[in-house]
């Protein structure tokens, strides 16, 4: 998988928008907004796996090329989401309220990942993050990143 994503002419379509106020129970409902997203408007098959991410980054790099974060905010949400539920499945991590890991997450998100030794990350601040700054703040290196330093899978 090369990352690149290819997006139609006119640029995306449709965007998820979550209906209901993202919790711990619907972290997962939320990431697969994401599926139909990546599918309708890159032809992107979204299937959970850690190579997956790097489609996350391409879409991303695409959208921040004409678009406005605050257009943008709620498929980046559920980007994020789905980053966390690639965290969840591959590196063993777990929905949690972010207030209960750190009020910098709160603020980002009222989501978050805990990993296995306790400590959590955000998701949802990463995917915005790698909208706002660019490919330094890439969504795979960011998995790669805490899975070596948690004990999850290996990079593929």
């Amino acid at each position: 998988m090369s990352g690149r994503a290819t997006p139609p002419p006119g640029g995306p379509q449709r965007e998820p928008e979550p209906s209901v106020t993202p919790s711990v129970a619907n972290a997962a409902e939320i990431a697969a907004m994401a599926v139909p997203f990546a599918e309708q408007n890159y032809g992107v098959d979204l299937d959970y796996s850690v190579a997956s991410l790097a489609h996350i980054d391409g879409m991303i790099e695409d959208l921040r090329r004409d678009q406005r974060f605050e257009v943008l905010q709620p498929v980046l949400f559920s980007m994020g989401c789905y980053v966390g539920e690639v965290l969840v499945r591959h590196a063993g991590g777990r929905w949690r309220p972010a207030e209960d890991l750190g009020a910098g997450m709160a603020a980002l998100s009222p989501i978050a990942v805990e990993l296995p030794d306790g400590r959590g990350c955000s998701p949802v601040g990463r995917v915005y993050k790698r909208f706002q700054r660019g490919r330094d703040d890439g969504i795979r290196s960011f998995f790669d990143s805490l899975a070596r330093s948690h004990g999850g899978e290996p990079p593929a």
